[in-house]
């Protein structure tokens, strides 16, 4: 099932917002000067370097992991994809209730090949984008499943 591909990413802030052009004396627009980002865990930014910080390193770097899973439904990679419809209005609360619930006990309602994407691609370049560990069976704390999905039956 395909809806299970909208899943684990983009654990937080996500930066819909670009910043705005810089403008030189002469009126002609130059390119835009952006912060440098601390090398820091993201729970440790600002939320404007969250902001920052999904716009700049996450979406580059998960976009093309969606769309090369599926080309035409994550044809249009937004903020709103990870953090649903509330993201336009600045909302990126994680975990995302509209994503597919999770019942670890019966996975049987996902395609397995989104099971396989989200555990080999998506989660382990999620965890590493965020510097934090991958959450595993022999490492539960950490950046996993449940950092985006909820559980079926409000558990999660």
């Amino acid at each position: 099932m395909k809806t299970f591909a909208i899943a684990l990413v983009l654990a937080a802030a996500c930066g819909g917002k670009s910043q705005p052009p810089t403008t030189p004396a002469g009126g002609e627009t130059g390119p835009t000067a952006q912060a440098t980002l601390p090398d820091v865990p993201f729970e440790q930014l600002s939320h404007e370097q969250r902001e920052q910080f999904m716009e700049q390193k996450v979406m580059p770097a998960m976009q093309p992991i969606f769309q090369n899973h599926d080309a035409q439904k994550f044809a249009k990679f937004q903020c709103e994809t990870c953090h649903g419809p509330g993201a336009a209005s600045g909302h990126h609360e994680m975990p995302n209730a509209e994503l597919p619930k999770l019942d670890f006990a019966d996975m049987s309602k996902f395609d397995k090949r989104d099971i396989e994407w989200m555990e080999h691609d998506v989660k382990p370049t999620m965890a590493k984008l965020l510097q934090m560990p991958e959450m595993t069976r022999e490492s539960p704390k950490g950046f996993g499943c449940t950092s985006c999905h909820t559980m079926a039956g409000g558990n999660g």
